[in-house]
């Protein structure tokens, strides 16, 4: 009886039951706060790289093509050196298409400025002439022209005219004096600005005390 007791099955235990549970995640919207910062950060890197690729090149090239006026000031003021340099520039630039890069004009058209008493004479002339050009009747170097010069007086400050009257004065054997900026100041004062041009020979003779007619032979106009 004790041994058929003891071979009783054992009570079955129920098995747990499996969890259900599934983790998720709780939606969290981005503040607006934050949103915004980000925003405000992305426009201005947007606007950082632009500005430093379009403008900065832009600028640069200005650097790098100085205009006349900003490159003569600078220069006429560092000494007489400089001032010739710009004269050299801006000759070249306004003027060697008339009067060629030798001086010499074109025959029968543009009057020479090589030897010619209007460059190397009294400073006045050169000066006026630039400032407001000529039209009429003008005798260089035994010959006659009645062309007209246009005037500078309005595109050029009065250190570049001074560059360019002293660069003439000084070029082809001339050895003239160099006029300064405040010299040109003067001369530019004595008329009113946008004035007609100079009339010839005949009104320069009037303003600059130079003769409108030659007294010598042209190898010697220079040194009247």
């Amino acid at each position: 009886m004790s041994d058929h007791n003891d071979q009783r099955p054992e009570p079955q235990r129920t098995p747990l039951k499996e969890s259900r549970f599934e983790p998720y995640e709780v939606n969290r919207p981005i503040p607006i706060f934050v949103l915004a910062v980000a925003v405000a950060l992305m426009a201005w890197g947007v606007y950082t790289l632009w500005s430093n690729s379009g403008p900065a090149t832009e600028s640069a090239a200005l650097e790098e093509a100085p205009t006349v006026g900003t490159t003569g000031d600078r220069d006429v003021a560092d000494g007489q050196g400089s001032l010739m340099t710009v004269g050299a520039s801006l000759f070249e630039s306004n003027c060697v298409t008339c009067h060629q890069a030798n001086g010499s004009g074109i025959s029968g058209a543009v009057p020479p400025l090589a030897g010619s008493r209007y460059v190397t004479g009294p400073a006045e002339a050169p000066v006026q002439i630039l400032l407001h050009g000529i039209s009429g009747v003008i005798a260089v170097a035994g010959n006659e022209y009645d062309g007209r010069m246009p005037r500078f007086g309005e595109t050029l400050s009065d250190r570049e005219i001074a560059a360019v009257v002293s660069y003439i004065r000084q070029q082809w054997g001339h050895d003239a004096g160099a006029v300064t900026p405040a010299f040109v100041s003067e001369q530019r004062g004595r008329f009113e600005v946008g004035r007609s041009p100079l009339g010839g020979g005949a009104e320069i003779e009037a303003v600059t005390g130079i003769s409108a007619r030659l007294t010598r032979t042209a190898a010697t106009e220079a040194s009247q």
